[in-house]
């Protein structure tokens, strides 16, 4: 069996998630290439597609890039994660979009409208008194791309709010309900092969967002029950292969969705927890694939 890994071109060859998995793959006699997103791996020529990366069994998909990762389904790789997924999670607006109607408890969430003159008109903003009634304040506005606590605000009165939104409304962008409970404090989850196996309680005495500069620590996840019940539910809902769930500590201890990570980096987990998460993500992958390849043969045979 051979597998590749295709790493974002800004992280490169070096970082902690690609040295473990080749570990652990290594340790399975299973050979893995890494290739880096450099934007020559594919290209559409006349009316074909060509993918340049040797053929494999699988694609350990480290990169945020979509188009790339639709390209190589397209030409017949495995991803993991799939395509669909990391796009899905990758914009929190659809990731909300997608727990909605399910019983999955979150903040409560504004799409933003969005914007494409220069100027803002004063009646464009008159919707912010509705979100300030309908959300209350303080208030909390994303921009729905970002990672590590960037492009997230928290507004505390209405002038915040309108000098914010003036600067980043030709973007993508929700306000969302402050759960004030989980100030500076999420539990991340992970999750493996649609099983919770562990989590860490990520605590931010400087900041709002648990996962924003140098003053945030960690520490093991404990008589978290109810709250690895409420991830497992949103794995089997979604058929997770490989996230990172990130949980508010809503008010009278409810658990609340914050986010999804379809690529949630592991080395501060696997520090923490001391719970083996290379080995874990080697071996599902190993085992889909091969159940994979067996139903494939199951179907040629009996078309046969």
């Amino acid at each position: 069996m051979r597998g590749l890994i295709i790493t974002n071109q800004e992280l490169g060859h070096n970082q902690y998630k690609v040295k473990r998995l080749k570990e652990e793959f290594f340790k399975l006699n299973v050979s893995l290439d890494v290739f880096t997103n450099n934007g020559t791996r594919a290209i559409i020529r006349d009316d074909h597609l060509y993918i340049r990366l040797p053929h494999a069994d699988f694609v350990i998909y480290l990169d945020k890039d979509i188009y790339l990762a639709r390209q190589l389904e397209k030409a017949g790789y495995r991803l993991f994660n799939k395509a669909d997924f990391i796009k899905m999670c990758d914009d929190k607006m659809l990731t909300n979009l997608a727990c909605a109607n399910k019983g999955i408890r979150m903040p409560k969430t504004v799409a933003g409208p969005l914007f494409y003159s220069e100027r803002l008109k004063k009646e464009n903003l008159t919707f912010l008194d509705q979100l300030m009634v309908e959300l209350g304040m303080p208030m909390v506005v994303k921009e729905v791309y970002g990672s590590l606590g960037t492009g997230v605000h928290l507004v505390k009165t209405k002038e915040e709010l309108v000098k914010l939104y003036r600067q980043i409304c030709r973007k993508p962008i929700q306000f969302q309900e402050f759960i004030s409970s989980s100030y500076g404090k999420t539990l991340r989850v992970l999750v493996v092969d649609k099983k919770v196996i562990g989590g860490f309680v990520r605590q931010n005495v400087g900041d709002f967002r648990s996962n924003f500069g140098s003053t945030a620590t960690s520490k093991k996840a404990e008589n978290c029950d109810k709250y690895f019940e409420f991830a497992q539910k949103i794995a089997e809902k979604f058929d997770i292969e490989y996230a990172g769930i990130d949980l508010l500590f809503g008010y009278g201890d409810e658990p609340v969705l914050c986010e999804i990570n379809s690529n949630a980096f592991f080395e501060e987990f696997e520090r923490v927890t001391e719970i083996n998460v290379a080995k874990h993500i080697a071996e599902m992958i190993i085992k889909t694939v091969n159940k994979e390849h067996e139903q494939k043969q199951a179907k040629s045979s009996a078309h046969k």
